[in-house]
């Protein structure tokens, strides 16, 4: 990973969005959800942030979609798989 940039978490999770092999998006939605989740610690709760902030709580959404359709629901093991996005978006 290069790190938990803008452009990288979003890169990924375009890349997932546009995916429609399974094996590909097994792989690509657990690294896209470790890229927003450093994204999002990078923020922090800055006012400056809001507009990211909500754009990652809207990703993340995205991605819970995609394994609820598209993997049948299938969990990874990710230990930033937690409700950052809703504390993040109830401030």
């Amino acid at each position: 990973m290069r790190g938990g940039s803008s452009l990288h978490w979003k890169d990924i999770l375009i890349q997932a969005l546009e995916e429609s092999d399974r094996q590909k998006l097994r792989r690509l939605v657990p690294e896209a959800e470790a890229a927003i989740f450093l994204r999002r610690r990078q923020l922090g709760n800055s006012v400056e942030a809001r507009e990211e902030l909500s754009t990652l709580a809207v990703a993340i959404q995205a991605l819970r979609s995609i394994r609820t359709h598209q993997l049948g629901g299938v969990r990874g093991k990710t230990p930033h798989d937690s409700e950052w996005y809703t504390r993040a978006n109830a401030n």
